[in-house]
């Protein structure tokens, strides 16, 4: 819920000095206390009508307001990011989309690269001042933090580890805390009961069970439990002949014809990325214009309860084992995918799919002990209109649908507030 932004804060350069103030925007005939503090407590900065000389660097709407003999300003958010030689590491574009719909709201939010993260009352963080360009400057401890650092070898850092543990000390709530794991996600809703929404999955890869598998399913995934993007994932076809083994790295699908289980085994052990994987059942999908699609829904935790921002389809590209966009798929509507597959039943179909992709959240949210805010899910519908779960990511990419888009910045933002109950 945004606040009225009632006064704004500068930062201004004076020789080699930052100087930080709060500036009241409407101030005629109001006498304001000579500093404010941060609703989160820590640093006060002085309230002056008229800014002092020096050049401004940066200046952000915010709200304002007298609480007894003082005045407090806020709120302040941060999104942290991994450590970088160019200041930090992460989604550049989707930052600066967070932090404008923050400022709309009245809200001042900045970057924070993992190893600024401090204790003290004041960070250095980063603003974007226009195209590409960013500014590192003295920010007020944030009062909630959203967690979207890149990659999981960000994440393993010594500088990640310790920002975890500052935030833990000063109180200083986060979400989503760290990527998911495959097979402990999994493991979270077969013990919920839910395993009826997933395909027949054996969390360990070795040679007894991938053979297992094989003479159980026509089709079999190999899945990296910390993967993303499909990066490593590998698909094993029966065929008349033996199998077919397809291997996805770094965007390029290399298919290998093999006669034996033991000849698959072979090139799955030369083949597979470094890290634990898991075996799934291939279950088969609905089809959009002669291509497999899966369903990509985005659910957001509103006012404590888990709800459906949007979903959209992903459709495979020719030859390719993933329906992920930077793997060659495509974007098709949801709704008309259900339509023209289902007719008369698209409806009750997709009243399935939000129910089970709800209730996954759920299940998946308290495993972490309801410290998660956002997640995306990857969800297939076979030709009976069944939902099944593929895998749930705690940094959920940026939707290309626009409307799902915005409803998803604005759910951050209000995540924010409902943690430092602002």
């Amino acid at each position: 819920m945004s606040q009225e932004q009632n006064a704004e804060l500068v930062w201004l350069r004076q020789g080699n000095h930052i100087a930080h103030v709060v500036r009241p925007l409407a101030a005629k005939g109001k006498k304001w206390p000579a500093h404010a503090r941060f609703a989160g407590g820590g640093t006060q900065l002085p309230i002056t009508i008229n800014l002092p000389r020096g050049q401004i660097l940066y200046r952000c709407p915010i709200s304002l307001k007298e609480t007894g003999s003082f005045a407090e300003v806020g709120p302040v958010f941060a999104i942290l990011a991994g450590e970088g030689k160019n200041g930090f590491i992460g989604a550049r574009l989707n930052f600066r989309d967070v932090i404008a719909t923050a400022r709309e709201t009245g809200a001042f939010m900045y970057v924070i690269p993992t190893n600024e993260v401090q204790f003290g009352n004041t960070w250095y963080g980063y603003v974007r001042l226009g195209q590409q360009r960013w500014l590192r400057i003295p920010c007020p401890r944030p009062q909630a933090v959203y967690n979207r650092i890149p990659t999981r070898a960000l994440e393993r850092r010594p500088s990640a580890v310790r920002a975890r543990q500052i935030f833990n000390h000063m109180g200083i709530p986060m979400f989503n805390r760290e990527y998911f794991n495959k097979a402990r996600i999994y493991e979270l809703l077969m013990q919920q009961g839910l395993s009826g929404f997933l395909p027949d999955t054996e969390p360990e890869l070795n040679e007894e069970k991938l053979v297992s598998m094989l003479k159980k399913h026509s089709s079999v995934y190999l899945k990296p439990a910390g993967g993303s993007v499909g990066h490593g994932m590998i698909r094993i076809d029966s065929t008349k002949g033996g199998w077919s083994v397809s291997v996805l790295k770094h965007g390029t699908t290399q298919k290998y014809v093999c006669h034996t289980a033991a000849g698959v085994w072979q090139t799955v052990r030369r083949e597979r990325v470094p890290g634990r994987y898991v075996i799934q059942q291939a279950v088969p999908m609905i089809e959009y214009r002669g291509h497999p699609c899966d369903f990509r829904v985005l659910l957001q935790k509103q006012n404590g309860a888990w709800q459906v921002v949007g979903r959209g389809v992903r459709v495979s590209g020719a030859g390719r084992i993933t329906t992920h966009v930077p793997n060659g798929g495509s974007i098709a509507n949801a709704d008309a995918v259900l339509e023209e597959r289902f007719g008369e039943r698209a409806s009750r179909v997709n009243d399935e799919l939000v129910q089970a992709v709800v209730q996954a959240a759920q299940v998946i949210d308290l495993g972490y002990q309801g410290q998660l805010g956002e997640m995306s899910m990857d969800i297939g519908i076979d030709p009976q209109g069944h939902p099944w779960f593929f895998e749930a990511n705690s940094k959920p990419m940026k939707f290309d649908e626009p409307d799902i888009r915005r409803k998803s910045l604005l759910g951050v933002i209000a995540q924010l507030r409902d943690l430092s109950g602002t």
